[in-house]
Formats: C-alpha cells, structure tokens, sequence
C-alpha cells in the first residue's frame, strides 16, 4: 500500500534545544489524530540536538530533518519547514514546548467544518522556570479575550502563542510567510495580521499547549518586546497600541494578576476543554 499523504504537517524550529527536544516531539507522536508529519529544522546547534532529532529520524518515518543555514531567528527555520511541508495544514511547534494529546484532533476536526477559516488556535500556560508568585506565571489569552479578527490584532494585540497555532498551507503561503527581516523580532505577530486579511480566525477555548519558560528567553523580556512591536508598527504603518505591563508593578497587583490566569487555567480545564 502506498503510504497516506499526511493532511498535517508539524514545523519544529530547533536551535541547541536538546534537554527539551525528546520530551516535545513525544508530544506529538502521542497525538489522538495520526495522520500527520514532523518537519524538524535545525538553525545550526552545536548541543546535541541533531542527534536527538535523528533517534528520532531513524525509529519513526514520518519525521523528517531540515537544515536551516544558522540563521539566529525562528522565521528562517519556519519557512524552510513551510516550504518543505507536505500537509495542507500546517502546525507550527516550539521545540521547547509540549502539546496535550487531543491538540491536533480538535483542530483539524474545526478546520475540516469551517473551510473559510485560515488558521485555528487554543489557549496556552506557561510552566518550567515559572509558578503562581512569578511574572511570567500566564494563561493566554484569558476567557473570553481571544482575538479572531484583523482589526482586534492590531487594537488589541496579539493573543496567539504560535505553538498553538494550526493553518492552512496555502494561505501561509499566499500571505508571504514570516518576515525573515532579522529586526522583525516578532514574526509570529506580523504573520497573524497578514494571514487574518483572507478571513476571521478560529479560537478554540481551553489549554493544549504548554509554553516553556526558562532563561535567555526573548519572549520574557517585555522591554525588547515593546521596542519590537513598535518596529512592527512602524514597518507596516499600523495603529497598534504600546503593551502595558503589570506583572513586574509590585507583589500586589503581580498576586492578583497570577490570580485571574490561575482561575483562567481552571476555567479552561473544567468548561473549555470539556468538549475535546
């Protein structure tokens, strides 16, 4: 029998990404829905990730290994991994991050019954380097805040954890893939607003994804973070609003903060999720 043409394909960016990798791409192999391919690419690491990715290359056929040309930015290795893609639908997945084992069935299922929709996302919580007294303690987006549309991602902002995402191919495609300009620190943002002009995006409400954090993490560091939504803004000429931040504005407000996600996460666990 000729082996199935898989409808997903699950782009990992990797760059010296080795004491997490395993526990990441087991993640998807105990996906519910199979009928998927992973498309590692490797940003030029010099820890032992290659040969993590390549365990896992030699027992499992449907993993494949890319090589991106040392780039430094994740967009470089996505777009590798775009192009490379067999799927019509395209998951993209941190290598640091893990899904939970119904992430894929519950979005392919939505993306079969809404064929309008570009892209599909979830809820994501932080975990690792990160507990209820932390800054960086986060569930997003909180209940009923998830963004669907274009005019909301620029007013608002952007509530998409990129592992959380699952698009249709040729959109992302179409709508140029990410920005591999080397000061476009926040491709994954940029590509949302581009993607959302071929139709509103879905939000399913509960937690599939859980995001890593752990130091000499850009996505952590809000000052850089502002100044490069900024450049977005600029680049594109776009009226998005500056982020205002209040986990680092005292213990207070940090507790009461950490508080609404704590009861976002149990929000999602016992009502959002019930249904997948």
């Amino acid at each position: 029998m000729p082996l199935q043409t898989p409808l997903v394909s699950v782009v990992v960016p990797v760059y010296n990404a080795g004491q997490y990798l395993g526990d990441t791409i087991n993640s998807v192999l105990n996906q519910t829905y199979r009928n998927f391919e992973i498309i590692i690419v490797d940003d030029g690491s010099s820890d032992n990730s290659v040969g993590v990715i390549k365990a896992f290359e030699e027992k499992y056929s449907n993993i494949k290994l890319f090589y991106a040309p040392s780039a430094g930015r994740p967009a470089v290795p996505r777009n590798i991994g775009i192009n490379n893609a067999a799927g019509e639908f395209i998951a993209f997945l941190d290598a640091d991050d893990l899904w939970t084992k119904n992430k894929l069935a519950a979005q392919v299922d939505y993306l079969l019954k809404h064929s309008d929709c570009p892209l599909v996302y979830t809820a994501s919580k932080t975990f690792g380097a990160v507990n209820i007294f932390s800054p960086f303690y986060e569930v997003l987006p909180l209940p009923g805040k998830g963004i669907t549309t274009r005019d909301k991602l620029i007013t608002v902002g952007n509530t998409i954890t990129c592992s959380s995402v699952l698009a249709r191919k040729e959109l992302l495609i179409n709508a140029g893939g990410f920005d591999e300009d080397p000061l476009m620190r926040v491709e994954d943002y940029d590509l949302w607003i581009r993607l959302a002009e071929y139709g509103d995006f879905g939000f399913l409400p509960c937690i599939t994804v859980h995001y890593r954090v752990h130091e000499n993490q850009f996505s952590g560091d809000w000052d850089k973070k502002n100044k490069t939504v900024r450049y977005l803004a600029e680049k594109r000429n776009l009226p998005i609003p500056e982020y205002r931040m209040v986990r680092n504005k005292g213990f207070l407000l940090r507790m009461i903060r950490n508080l609404v996600h704590l009861t976002a996460a149990f929000y999602y666990k016992f009502r959002g999720c019930a249904k997948i």
